[in-house]
């Protein structure tokens, strides 16, 4: 595991779900000038240009990569339908794929349920150089 892993690890382990949750809504916020603006998932699966939806949840996604979100999986992504949020992901050295619906979370609830699936769930990360 690298040192930037290992600090933002250890910035969050000890916290509680309300401090996670709040450490969360912190990085959501987009500062533009004097502008701020709450990132959120587009959870309706819709979209005018194809492929806009996915990269901005995989950008929001991305926020948290520092924390070591896809050191601790074979793959993880997110998929919107109508509203209904499913988490797809496959634990490193697991032969078992894992869906987790999300439906009625928000965008912080969502991102704490994947901290809770991989940085904070003990499991096995990958091997880095």
């Amino acid at each position: 595991m690298d040192t930037q892993t290992r600090n933002g690890l250890n910035a969050i382990n000890g916290m509680s779900s309300e401090e996670l949750q709040a450490f969360i809504r912190g990085r959501l916020y987009k500062f533009d000038g004097r502008e701020s603006t709450k990132l959120r998932f587009e959870m309706s699966g819709y979209e005018s240009n194809k492929g806009e939806c996915t990269v901005h949840n995989i950008n929001i996604l991305n926020l948290f990569a520092d924390l070591g979100i896809y050191d601790f999986t074979e793959y993880l992504f997110l998929d919107f339908y109508k509203g209904i949020g499913t988490i797809y992901l496959k634990y490193w050295g697991d032969i078992q794929s894992h869906e987790v619906e999300v439906s009625g979370y928000t965008t912080s609830g969502i991102i704490l349920k994947i901290l809770k699936l991989t940085t904070l769930s003990g499991k096995s990360t990958r091997r880095r150089a």
